[in-house]
């Protein structure tokens, strides 16, 4: 708290950004414990960015002006969204209008989601290529990870500890590690695999989708 000359006590703003919301909705958010922290500038939603894996509170919410704000944030880092998806991670709505959204959840949405994006463009023409190469797909590293028992490099209580945290399963985690790169090197020769040939005798993936 800061005191001016003129005798009104002013409180000290840490973050200038930090979107102001209504009388109502703020009360809301200090009666349910939920801090606002500041989203990424939300422009220029051609030019994509990558989303990364971090730890993050429960209590944490963004603000956005509006819905078409809200939904452009997600479309900075996707080609593309559905509304009913992102719905899920609004928390309230002011009444100016805002938008108030759990933070960890649209930043979960978005990685599951550009994951899912990775995957999906995958060719058949890649995958051949790779194959003749001596090399294995993203998504044969994980079916050899997951095979050997094997996580992602680090450990639960170590370096590795934010992602047991953040994903809901060891199949998901590996899906997102392996999505950042179109091949690997084989570690060993499969014998029991998932994966089916098709007329052509080509190799195919399966689903990433369980």
């Amino acid at each position: 708290m800061k005191k001016e000359n003129n005798g009104v006590i002013k409180t000290k703003i840490k973050d200038k950004r930090i979107q102001k919301v209504d009388f109502k909705t703020w009360l809301y958010l200090i009666i349910t414990n939920v801090k606002i922290v500041v989203h990424p500038e939300v422009f220029n939603i051609d030019n994509k960015r990558k989303m990364d894996v971090n730890d993050n509170n429960e209590n944490e919410v963004y603000v956005f002006n509006n819905y078409d704000e809200y939904k452009n944030f997600f479309l900075m880092y996707l080609n593309s969204i559905e509304e009913y998806v992102i719905d899920s991670a609004i928390y309230t709505r002011g009444n100016d209008g805002k938008i108030i959204a759990l933070k960890g959840l649209c930043e979960y949405i978005i990685v599951m989601k550009a994951v899912k994006e990775f995957y999906t463009s995958i060719t058949q023409e890649q995958i051949d290529d790779i194959h003749s190469r001596g090399k294995i797909t993203s998504l044969e590293k994980v079916e050899e990870c997951e095979n050997l028992g094997l996580c992602a490099p680090g450990d639960a209580i170590g370096s590795a500890k934010s992602r047991c945290n953040y994903f809901s399963n060891c199949h998901g985690c590996l899906l997102e590690y392996y999505s950042h790169c179109l091949e690997y090197d084989k570690m060993i020769k499969l014998v029991n695999t998932d994966f089916t040939n098709d007329k052509k005798g080509r190799v195919k993936q399966r689903s990433i989708n369980n």
